[in-house]
């Protein structure tokens, strides 16, 4: 399971499905519990070594790349003030809850289109402008003028760990016959943080409205104080921008 040659996520589906082969159908139920139990105990424990793995260097090519464009670009750094949980992967099929993972790089991560589909409902809130709204991100007959990256943990120890579902109610008639079974799940932990980018052509941006930009960032603002991702009535997706300043780079400067 912590064997720097494998993709952790895959060997851990590897594994559960192993664990399940070995159990007879009398015990499935009982085996499918412990196999989950086991997996996500590796999975929770392991040392993603950010630092020195390969997230580091991709958000350095990508620095690289945007710095030799004719783009702006945002350096957006947050952090994780509660648990967060959002988007799809095959973690899904061990924790029975998504959570978005790069099977590439092999690490939990945000995908842009969710950052980008969060942040675009606020900005046409603040903004009240369906039309700019759509000249900005985009619709199904344009191109919008923003791009937004993939954000990917930098820094934080424990990236993962647990939460539980409680169900109480399964094939009962009345309040006297509920059994509250709980299932726990993963999801990130708070206290890590991410990095990701937003590219854009600041005139092209502004051609519309010479507001859109300070918009854009207020949009970005709000959204993430009232929480990115799924369960944010719950709690979860609070976010923090780790500098005092977001950091904008352009061509010119």
């Amino acid at each position: 399971m912590s064997s720097p040659q494998g993709n952790l996520l895959l060997t851990a589906i590897k594994d559960y499905i192993n664990k399940l082969k070995e159990s007879s159908t009398l015990t499935i139920n009982h085996t499918k519990r412990d196999a989950k139990k086991d997996v996500m105990k590796n999975l929770v424990s392991f040392n993603f070594n950010l630092k020195t793995n390969l997230v580091q260097s991709y958000i350095r090519d990508i620095e690289e790349a945007l710095k030799k464009s004719n783009m702006c670009f945002i350096t957006l750094t947050f952090k994780t003030l509660r648990k967060f949980i959002s988007g799809w992967s095959a973690i899904y099929f061990i924790t029975e809850a998504p959570l978005a993972w790069d099977l590439i790089l092999d690490i939990p991560y945000i995908p842009g289109s969710s950052i980008k589909g969060i942040v675009r409902d606020y900005f046409d809130e603040l903004t009240g402008n369906s039309e700019l709204t759509s000249y900005i991100f985009g619709d199904k007959n344009e191109v919008g003028k923003v791009l937004f990256f993939d954000a990917y943990p930098t820094s934080g120890n424990n990236i993962l760990t647990y939460d539980i579902i409680n169900p109480h109610y399964k094939n009962v008639d009345n309040e006297y016959e509920v059994t509250p079974l709980p299932v726990k799940f993963l999801v990130i932990n708070k206290g890590v943080e991410f990095t990701t980018f937003i590219a854009f052509d600041k005139e092209d941006l502004e051609k519309y409205d010479k507001d859109a930009l300070s918009m854009l960032l207020k949009a970005i603002i709000l959204s993430m104080k009232t929480g990115w991702g799924r369960r944010t009535t719950r709690g979860y997706g609070d976010l923090e921008i780790v500098s005092k300043e977001v950091e904008m780079s352009c061509p010119s400067s």
